[in-house]
């Protein structure tokens, strides 16, 4: 799975995410925190940008390896 530069995000995009999670994106993507809400809104964003149609349903069909791919990207081989 390629991963994704969060860098990228519209603004749309981030404030879509912060509304599904109710806490900043850094919040809810900081040490500690629960991931389930937060990367489950991150697949669903980025994932529509190539499929309009994808539902938040599907991306809740990610595993949790699946998605912290797309997040880390090749940083997580380099550990």
């Amino acid at each position: 799975m390629k991963s994704f530069d969060f860098e990228s995000l519209t603004l749309e995009e981030v404030e879509i995410i912060e509304n599904l999670t109710g806490e900043s994106i850094d919040q809810a993507f900081g040490t500690g925190k629960p991931k389930g809400k937060a990367l489950k809104s991150f697949i669903w964003v980025v994932m529509k940008r190539d499929n309009p149609k994808f539902t938040i349903e599907e991306a809740s069909k990610f595993t949790l390896s699946q998605a912290l791919a797309m997040v880390e990207g090749d940083e997580a081989k380099k550990e």
